[in-house]
């Protein structure tokens, strides 16, 4: 596939890529939301620009013509707010208040901010909501879908569209179109653009099948092409001691407590009976669908359990966490897991301790003669919003501006703004944030191009990073195994982007703000999908789902049902 873009140099994380530690901190960069987890508190940090020029600023700017980096002169001060990430650091005699891009925001643009308050990112949710009750609100804030819909009904916060239009610059425009258009879709009501949608991969979240192909070559298998082929070789994996060690202590198959999302996970096991859970689907009359509610969950269900009771999956899943399940992978206890792209970057470690250890991503394998397709779930979970009445509205795209330049575009410089020479993660200071969705997918096709050929002179900063760790793997360095399969010619991006090339992708249909049934019923459901489809796993009676999918309509899933289709008939 030809290139769409380039983007002139930078990566979140392109100078972790030299050491493992600071990899792990990349990957996890990664997940964000990745997978799905994240919304407007953590690595979302909030800008705000209440400005000192007035009114009479606001009417000259009006009448220039729009720089979207130019500096203000005389300088404004914007307020703030934002969470701290867990685990955040800086450099000695800095803070969220003095650090690389605080000073080059006001050196570089004018803007000087201040920060009202800030807050572990767990609270921040609950912190903000008491700000917009009380109406007592910084200048711009990074806020979720439901909070996003409540300030535009509640008229707290700027209309953007001229704004946007006038003063984003092509790379942020490009960006956060590149999407087809959705992103800014979610952020528009009644035909006005009222937030910056934050920017990031849904792509990026499908889903592979990891695999320990040096237990294959020991036990002589093929790699896994179909369900009965993941039932088969989760069996030797259990029953032929791959690791060994003379005892029965591996598992074929590994699952997190909370079945969906983070490491281990199992959209992708579903995906292989097309079934589609947590997202919303289009049947076969065009009409929105609820993917945890159809028949073909039920079927994937049957199947763990029979792996369950077959001993293919660790009995004691139902209390493992994420964690849990990679340091069994990780201590060479387990084959298979399904998961996101990066995940190799969880084992670099144990590779890095035992080189004979070897993970490979698969695509995902079909229950039947289709192949299956990988969902996507709607990729924004955090928008950028700018307080009604702010002097200098055009301030936080200005500041979007910036920060896709210094990351992503010709003049990006991704050891002073993205992770700096003595390894920290700076990028974590950044007021506002995003990514073009094919990032990871471009960078993938392009190192794989100057592997090939040996001329690495057209790759950007991000993806000589890559080629450099990759060619050091190949020349004995271990600890350039986890980009290597990431980006190398047998890469999970690349597993991914056949997906994408194949059309085996199933996107999330739905895109709007949370509906009010959403609002009031999702805990409740939420917390009934996970005790049914657990019970099932563990033994439980698989008619049982037949009972969960009438409860999930009348505690509320069929008020949301049709919602999400009024909100289709409406666009």
């Amino acid at each position: 596939m030809k290139r769409k873009r380039k983007y002139g140099t930078a990566a979140r994380g392109a100078a972790a890529l030299l050491t493992s530690a600071l990899m792990i901190t990349a990957f996890s960069a990664c997940s964000g939301s990745g997978g799905n987890d994240g919304g407007n508190g953590e690595n979302a940090p909030a800008a705000a620009s209440s400005a000192s020029g007035g009114a009479a600023a606001t009417n000259e700017a009006s009448a220039a013509p729009a720089d979207p980096l130019g500096k203000y002169d005389p300088p404004i001060e914007v307020s703030a707010v934002r969470a701290i990430s867990e685990g955040t650091k800086f450099n000695a005699g800095e803070s969220i208040d003095n650090n690389v891009w605080s000073r080059a925001y006001e050196d570089q643009l004018g803007i000087k901010v201040n920060y009202l308050w800030t807050t572990p990112a767990a609270q921040y949710d609950q912190k903000l909501n008491i700000a917009i009750a009380s109406d007592d609100l910084p200048d711009i804030m990074p806020v979720s879908a439901a909070q996003l819909k409540r300030l535009v009904e509640d008229g707290q916060v700027e209309d953007l569209t001229s704004t946007y239009d006038r003063y984003g610059s092509d790379l942020t425009k490009q960006i956060l179109s590149e999407d087809g258009g959705d992103a800014l879709k979610s952020a528009t009501f009644d035909g006005k653009l009222y937030a910056l949608p934050k920017m990031s991969s849904g792509l990026g979240q499908s889903h592979v099948l990891w695999v320990r192909t040096d237990w294959l070559k020991k036990l002589n298998l093929p790699e896994p092409k179909t369900m009965d082929d993941v039932v088969r070789t989760a069996e030797a994996f259990v029953k032929q001691d791959p690791d060994g060690d003379g005892k029965a202590d591996t598992y074929g198959l590994g699952i997190n407590k909370d079945i969906f999302g983070y490491y281990a996970a199992m959209e992708g096991f579903f995906n292989g009976f097309h079934a589609y859970p947590n997202i919303w689907l289009k049947d076969g009359s065009g009409k929105l669908v609820y993917g945890s509610v159809q028949p073909e969950v039920k079927t994937a269900l049957a199947k763990l359990q029979m792996m369950y009771k077959n001993g293919l999956i660790d009995k004691e899943y139902g209390t493992k966490d994420a964690t849990k399940v990679s340091e069994a992978a990780s201590a060479g206890k387990l084959g298979m897991f399904y998961g996101y792209f990066w995940d190799a970057g969880w084992q670099q470690d144990a590779k890095n301790a035992n080189p004979g250890m070897e993970w490979q991503a698969l695509p995902l394998p079909s229950a039947d003669d289709q192949p299956a397709r990988a969902q996507v779930p709607f990729a924004i979970s955090s928008y950028y919003v700018v307080k009604k009445g702010t002097d200098h509205p055009e301030a936080a795209v200005k500041l979007l501006n910036f920060d896709m330049e210094k990351l992503w575009g010709k003049t990006a410089e991704p050891d002073v703004y993205n992770v700096d020479k003595g390894g920290l993660a700076v990028f974590d200071f950044a007021l506002l944030y995003g990514e073009a969705p094919r990032k990871n997918l471009d960078a993938h096709e392009e190192v794989v191009k100057a592997l090939d050929s040996g001329d690495p002179s057209a790759l950007n900063a991000e993806e000589k990073g890559y080629y450099d760790s990759i060619v050091a793997y190949q020349g004995g360095d271990t600890k350039g195994w986890g980009n290597e399969r990431m980006y190398g010619p047998q890469g999970s991006l690349g597993v991914i982007d056949d997906y994408s090339k194949n059309g085996q992708i199933m996107a999330d249909a739905y895109f709007g703000a949370p509906t009010q049934g959403m609002t009031d019923n999702n805990a409740t459901l939420q917390k009934l999908q996970l005790e049914t489809f657990t019970r099932i796993i563990m033994g439980g009676a698989v008619d049982d789902f037949d009972k969960f999918v009438t409860q999930w309509n009348s505690l509320g899933g069929q008020t949301i049902t049709d919602e999400v289709n009024a909100w289709q008939a409406s666009q």
